[in-house]
């Protein structure tokens, strides 16, 4: 744990950090476990209780001619009691036992929702951070299409260039426009979800956000949180398995009764009863074995999990080599466009390019830098992933 916050402390902004550490401290989501844990700690508190006494009181072998207790009937008389079940101190203590890893299992929920938490605050904190640097290229686009619009129109002047050419380029300053305009809706968007995941609105100010290269061959997943809360699980059906074990031993009933009568002397009564389990094989055996298939679906659900997790792995390696590369050939291909474009224009202003082969090389370099950025947002995004299931 303390590794894994040293790694947020070197990879992550002041201001980030600060969102995730209210996050963690105030978000309903978490405080809401936090109180299912306490409730359970009550819950440990009187596991081990007996249940409460029951006190009565009646009559006793009245007269249909006279219903109360009289001197005619000796043996009429008012009676008071008091009865107590005791539960065999092994049921109580495999009882307590459950409850207490029960909290246990809340821990481990508890740890997966932070991890999870974490990594969505994370991930739209990037997607905010990368509208700023996307509208950043819409901006440079939009200074390259006005400078593309007035060599169009001076070069019509003079039969250098058509109108359909300056039409064209006020066409892709159109949908440029609507673009950048989507991307302020999009980071409004980005916004409130920061705001509904760290559970109040901060005024953000956008910090560059990055890390070390990943070292998936040297990941354990079998410390993963999710995995952990699994084994919880396991263990309080174990326990369970073990209360049910014994559920067919006799639980007994103390009784103690006085009874008043009129003419007589008084008397009292004690009795003493136990359960019998004449219905073993056909309940308690039954229990018995419905906790035992508990057990080993859970114990399937693990292995299925441990699959999953260890796909996940790949598949986010696979990615982050993909993207990987990807990033670097686009780069790659980015200056070699840039450099076609600076020859072209080179040719065009000595009558020997046409506008629409500069303005097609302008739209693929476009079209280049905003693959790049959204590369290198996939990039990122792939480490709060990796993150959560460690």
């Amino acid at each position: 744990m303390l590794l894994l916050l040293l790694l947020f402390a070197l990879s992550w902004g002041g201001e980030l950090d600060n969102l995730i550490s209210y996050a963690l401290e105030n978000s309903p989501k978490v405080r809401q476990y936090e109180r299912l844990k306490e409730s359970i700690r009550y819950k440990e508190r009187y596991s081990k209780t007996l249940p409460n006494p029951t006190i009565y009181a009646g009559f006793n072998n009245l007269p249909l001619n006279k219903p109360y207790p009289n001197s005619t009937e000796p043996m009429s008389g008012f009676v008071v009691g008091f009865s107590q079940t005791y539960i065999l101190p092994v049921k109580r203590d495999l009882e307590a036992l459950i409850t207490k890893n029960k909290m246990l299992e809340v821990e481990k929920s508890i740890e997966v929702i932070k991890r999870e938490l974490i990594r969505d605050i994370k991930i739209t904190y990037l997607e905010w951070t990368y509208t700023f640097k996307k509208e950043e290229i819409l901006k440079s686009i939009e200074k390259e299409l006005n400078n593309l619009k007035r060599i169009a129109e001076e070069n019509y002047k003079y039969q250098k260039a058509n109108l359909a050419d300056i039409l064209s380029v006020e066409a892709d300053k159109i949908k440029l426009m609507r673009e950048i305009s989507d991307l302020h809706y999009q980071r409004e968007i980005y916004k409130n979800r920061i705001d509904y995941l760290v559970g109040k609105s901060f005024e953000l100010k956008g910090e560059e956000v990055n890390w070390d290269t990943p070292n998936f061959e040297g990941i354990d997943l079998t410390r993963s949180p999710y995995l952990r809360e699994r084994y919880a699980q396991l263990e309080s059906l174990k326990l369970e398995l073990r209360r049910k074990r014994v559920e067919y031993l006799p639980d007994i009933e103390l009784m103690v009764e006085y009874m008043a009568r009129p003419s007589l002397s008084d008397m009292f009564s004690v009795r003493l009863g136990f359960t019998l389990p004449i219905y073993k094989s056909s309940k308690e055996n039954m229990m018995v074995l419905e906790k035992q298939e508990e057990i080993r679906s859970k114990e399937e659900e693990i292995r299925e999990l441990q699959l999953e997790l260890k796909r996940q792995l790949k598949d986010l390696k696979v990615e982050y080599e993909k993207n990987r590369e990807l990033l670097e050939l686009t780069q790659k291909l980015l200056k070699e466009k840039r450099n076609e474009l600076r020859a072209l224009e080179l040719s065009y202003s000595f009558g020997k390019a046409d506008f629409r082969d500069i303005l097609r090389l302008y739209r693929e370099v476009w079209e280049l830098e905003l693959g790049r950025l959204e590369l290198e947002l996939s990039l990122k995004k792939l480490i709060p992933q990796l993150e959560a299931l460690l």
